[in-house]
């Protein structure tokens, strides 16, 4: 009887250690399928398993542009020695443009998939002035950041903050616009702020927009997180939004402009008790995957359907309530303490994401199946960690074919 006592709490003893183990071994806590690569004065590791995924997936370390492929499972960094982030590659697959950051403004430029040259597509360098009358100075400083393509690979979306002094009359505030806004540009007009066009406005105050991107085989549809405060300017809203880019440009100067609700074309997609960030439209645009803040202060990867025919009359209230119907079909994938920056493989099959564990964040991999008939997804499998050692949270990923 002692013997099997023994032999019973020696087997609970291994079981648990098996277990210990593997879960240092899954969070590539010295797992030696984690290729090592020097990355500054520390080890960046890239699982080795065979056909994690296709294609290769471009992110920033240390503010270094790097990119992972998916064949090799290798890591070539593209950038040095410049504060980099949010790199978007061109449907063409030619380009890379990123986001470039200085201490007062930020600018975005480009360049070849294959290295070589930057292109500069908006310099955001400014200077201070006085104008009289008034105690504090002014700036024309630009911060110009988060770079996104259209599908003609000729133009790009963006984010800026270039207009902040036109719109006094507009808001009846005495402030400039320091909220992010969402424009578009060509490649062929480098630098020329006369011909961008306005895209997307801010609700003035709290955040304005963010990770802009067109709906893939729709450009006449894009989709972004927007910030707002709620009617009584004390709590922070976080919706999605859709719109047709070309709607401001379309209607007479003023019809459209920022401050308050109702002056834009943007319709919410998720309802406004729950906040909605980062969206990420699958490579079919029928589905979006997206971040949610959860009431247990943790963050949930879900992804729900693209609504239908809402971004061609946004301000009409039957419209608004048919923009939300796709909201309530919405499917949690993975929830942690943070989780952020999904996006889609290239073939619909997979998400990847910024997973936070052991305090740094690193690139995880959801595959996943598609059910043709429901036209819904699942997860197939667990997830999956690609890299270990950390990379930067704050820095959209790209994934490319």
């Amino acid at each position: 009887m002692k013997k099997q006592s023994i032999s019973w709490r020696l087997g609970i003893l291994l079981s648990c250690l098996v277990v210990l183990l593997q879960g240092c071994l899954w969070f590539g806590g010295g797992n030696s399928e984690f290729k090592q690569t020097t990355v500054g004065n520390r080890q960046v590791g890239v699982n080795q398993n065979p056909n994690l995924f296709k294609g290769k997936i471009y992110f920033t370390i240390d503010h270094n542009l790097w990119v992972l492929d998916g064949l090799t499972n290798s890591l070539k960094q593209l950038t040095k020695g410049q504060t980099v982030s949010d790199p978007a590659v061109s449907p063409d697959g030619k380009w890379i443009a990123f986001t470039v950051r200085f201490k007062d403004y930020s600018d975005i430029e480009y360049m070849s998939v294959n290295g070589g040259p930057w292109h500069m597509l908006l310099d955001g360098n400014g200077h201070y002035y006085f104008v009289p009358g008034l105690d504090v100075p002014k700036d024309d400083f630009k911060w110009n950041v988060q770079p996104r393509w259209a599908p003609d690979s000729k133009h790009l979306l963006f984010l800026s903050d270039f207009q902040k002094e036109d719109w006094y009359q507009y808001t009846h505030y005495d402030a400039p616009v320091l909220d992010l806004q969402i424009y578009e540009m060509s490649i062929d007009e480098p630098n020329n702020y006369n011909a961008v066009q306005d895209v997307a406005y801010a609700y003035v105050g709290d955040g304005g927009d963010s990770d802009p991107s067109f709906r893939p085989g729709h450009p006449d549809q894009i989709i972004y997180t927007h910030y707002a405060y709620d009617n009584t300017h004390t709590q922070q809203v976080i919706q999605l939004f859709m719109e047709d880019p070309n709607e401001i440009a379309r209607k007479p100067h003023g019809t459209y402009y920022p401050g308050l609700p109702g002056f834009d074309p943007g319709i919410a997609i998720t309802p406004p008790n729950v906040q909605c960030l980062e969206p990420a439209f699958s490579p079919d645009g029928n589905t979006i995957a997206y971040i949610r803040r959860e009431s247990d202060g943790q963050m949930g990867l879900y992804i729900m359907p693209t609504p239908e025919g809402v971004t061609t009359n946004p301000n009409d209230p039957t419209v608004e309530k048919q923009a939300l119907l796709p909201y309530q079909q919405s499917k949690l994938l993975v929830k942690g303490e943070f989780v952020s920056q999904p996006v889609w493989s290239p073939d619909g099959k997979a998400i990847a994401y910024f997973f936070y564990s052991n305090e740094e964040f690193n690139l995880w991999l959801l595959k996943l199946n598609y059910n043709p008939k429901t036209k819904t997804y699942s997860p197939a499998g667990s997830p999956i960690q690609l890299t270990s050692g950390g990379v930067d949270g704050d820095s959209h990923p790209f994934w490319t074919a």
